[in-house]
């Protein structure tokens, strides 16, 4: 990580930059066949962490509970729902930030531990039928790894005048003061987006840091976006160590930038990738970007 007094002799939009430039993403699309089985992407997941834990504990820690400079347990992978394409689904995103890519014959072996191993109450073993690597832009790649300022942004003309929406289609979980932020504001949006790419790119919680987070509510401040319209929802997973189901509540609901969101489109390109808030390692918290249409 460069010398963090460095940051302070840089504009926010570029102090961004060099923070979404230390993430590196590896991410696949897994095509699957599940018979006889409605998967969840949480029934998935678990098979595959109990897999990977038999196969490699000091990598299953690595990506299931990570610690990053700040002390707190950071996983180090997303997985969740692929958008909706009767041609392949069923289909997740699995989506690996900073691990190395010597770890991968490990991480496959626990994918093929996985699916021998089978799903729900009766073990019925699964397959996956395609994988694919995925680039910046969600379409397939032969690169191995990108850094989060490829992430292209999704709409046309200039990304940071061009009116949107940012929609949470799947519940984000947004805190303040240990109390769910029912109704997010930009400024919200914003300092989960910079909190969770600082995190994952290593900044520890340092002056410089927040400065960081300073400027970047200051210029969100100043941003027009409209109300957010949405309602509360929750997301069920099972707990293997608490063994039981366990409630995660959230919000789902979008907001209107008007005007665009100016210098801040680089970043919330990327959350479509990192997501934002807690419960990102289940999905929680994934950011889409729309045309604002009127």
């Amino acid at each position: 990580m460069q010398h963090l007094q460095d940051y302070r002799r840089l504009a926010l939009t570029e102090q961004i930059q060099l923070i979404m430039s230390k993430v590196q993403v590896s991410a696949w699309r897994l095509q699957l066949h599940t018979p006889l089985v409605h998967a969840t992407t949480p029934m998935i997941r678990g098979v595959w962490g109990h897999a990977l834990r038999q196969i490699d504990r000091s990598l299953y820690d690595l990506a299931f509970a990570g610690v990053n400079n700040t002390g707190q347990n950071l996983p180090r992978y997303i997985l969740r729902p692929a958008p909706p394409d009767p041609l392949t689904a069923p289909a997740l995103d699995w989506i690996l930030f900073g691990i190395n890519q010597s770890h991968e014959p490990a991480l496959w072996r626990a994918w093929d531990k996985a699916c021998a191993m089978g799903l729900g109450p009766d073990r019925v073993p699964f397959q996956i039928r395609k994988r694919r690597l995925l680039a910046p832009d969600n379409l397939p790649t032969a690169a191995r790894a990108w850094s989060l300022p490829e992430v292209t942004w999704p709409l046309p003309d200039d990304p940071a005048s061009t009116p949107c929406v940012l929609k949470c289609e799947v519940p984000v979980r947004l805190i303040k003061r240990k109390q769910l932020i029912a109704a997010p504001t930009f400024v919200d949006l914003i300092t989960g987006a910079v909190r969770r790419i600082a995190a994952l790119a290593g900044l520890p919680r340092s002056e410089a840091y927040a400065d960081i987070m300073r400027a970047a509510k200051s210029v969100a401040r100043r941003t027009l976006a409209e109300p957010w319209v949405g309602e509360d929802c929750q997301v069920v997973r099972w707990s293997a160590a608490q063994q039981k189901e366990v409630k995660l509540y959230g919000v789902t609901g979008a907001m209107a930038l008007p005007n665009g969101p100016g210098s801040f489109w680089p970043l919330l390109a990327a959350a479509q990738w990192t997501h934002i808030g807690k419960g990102t390692v289940f999905g929680m918290g994934e950011l889409r970007i729309y045309p604002l249409s009127r």
